[in-house]
């Protein structure tokens, strides 16, 4: 892997959308173009999540709180997965890289 790897709490700023800037733009690159992009991104979506948890904490009935943990995982994932091509996108043109530049038609 090319690049410095960011430590937890940049990747945590980097997962919820934030730029690394130049020092860690290679490994921008191959977290976004590398085999398996995609499941990277997933993940990134289930760590977005995690404040819904807080939900859990509400008082109410274990049915009610398990459709609404339900409905906001669900949702999140749909709409991650439906609009990765564009995250990816934009979140190389953030780092510095042009999309079409650096992703061919087989990546898309």
């Amino acid at each position: 892997m090319a690049g410095e790897r960011p430590g937890v709490f940049r990747w945590l700023y980097y997962a919820y959308g934030g730029g690394l800037g130049t020092r860690y733009a290679q490994w921008v690159l191959h977290d976004l173009t590398s085999r398996g992009w995609l499941i990277r991104h997933v993940c990134r979506t289930m760590v977005q999540c995690l404040p819904a948890f807080l939900l859990l904490l509400l008082p109410a009935d274990p049915g009610t709180l398990f459709l609404m943990m339900f409905i906001v995982l669900f949702g999140a994932l749909f709409m991650s997965v439906s609009y990765a091509h564009e995250s990816r996108r934009h979140r190389l043109y953030k780092h510095g890289f042009i999309p079409e530049l650096v992703l061919d038609r087989s990546d898309e």
